[in-house]
């Protein structure tokens, strides 16, 4: 293909819904040498966590550009499989909430499934298109951004600075993230101050209910609410041109609500 052709494809949270993911990728015709770019939570909530995991797997082995930005669900999955080790050699419970309904799925991921997820970036820079894709969000409390690879190695407190990437939705006057449930009048989502410092924004983690993805000047929101019965939805960036967006509607109703 020629290279001003090539479109980057980003895709909102999945959670589990295979069969609006297929429908959506036969809609979209990616050719492989095309990179498609998923923002988190392929997992939880829908109805075939596990297959989805193993059908984007095999995208990238079949040679698809894939890339997984990690979302707050692939985090919970990794610290209960962190849990899980301990539960075994212990006996102690896995701490980790939902525990029961991600061992569930873990126990149908392969070990190509998991390492596939272990795979997943906290964000990844699309500098063609003077984008950034993360799973949630950028706080204003993040002014820079080191090489993913510098972040995995950072000591907490400094590691958990950036993973708000990975949950952010409400900030406080000073910036700063607030807990989910504890927002306030006083607080703005991140995107209605995020000040493009790191180009434009494609995010998931927020469900918009329409029929578009929700946009601002310098961000938008992908995640359609696919689990909870709207549609999955992806953005198509093509070098030159204005994105464009392409969604299908969602099979079923899924999921009856927020869970972290």
């Amino acid at each position: 293909m020629a290279g001003s052709s090539v479109r980057t494809l980003v895709i909102g949270d999945v959670h589990g819904c295979l069969d609006e993911l297929r429908a959506l990728l036969d809609v979209l015709s990616p050719h492989p040498d095309e990179h498609l770019v998923f923002c988190g939570d392929l997992v939880d909530k829908g109805p075939d966590s596990a297959g989805v995991v193993q059908y984007v797997r095999e995208l990238r082995e079949a040679g698809q550009r894939v890339t997984l930005v990690e979302g707050n669900h692939e985090a919970k999955h990794a610290r209960f499989r962190r849990h899980e080790k301990a539960r075994l050699e212990t006996g102690a419970p896995n701490p980790v909430r939902g525990a029961v309904a991600i061992g569930r799925v873990h126990a149908a991921l392969s070990p190509s499934d998991i390492a596939f997820l272990e795979s997943s970036v906290l964000y990844l820079r699309l500098p063609e298109h003077d984008a950034l894709v993360v799973h949630a969000g950028v706080p204003p409390s993040v002014t820079e951004l080191p090489p993913v690879e510098v972040i995995a190695a950072c000591s907490r407190p400094d590691r958990d600075r950036y993973e708000q990437l990975l949950r952010v939705r409400y900030v406080n006057a000073r910036g700063r993230m607030v807990a989910l449930g504890e927002e306030t009048p006083e607080d703005s989502y991140w995107s209605e101050v995020y000040d493009g410092r790191f180009g434009h924004v494609y995010f998931g983690h927020q469900p918009y209910f329409g029929a578009e993805p929700r946009r601002t000047r310098h961000t938008t929101g992908l995640d359609l609410g696919c689990c909870f019965g709207n549609r999955l939805c992806a953005a198509v960036l093509t070098p030159d041109r204005e994105p464009g967006f392409v969604s299908v509607p969602s099979a079923a109703r899924h999921a009856r609500g927020l869970w972290e």
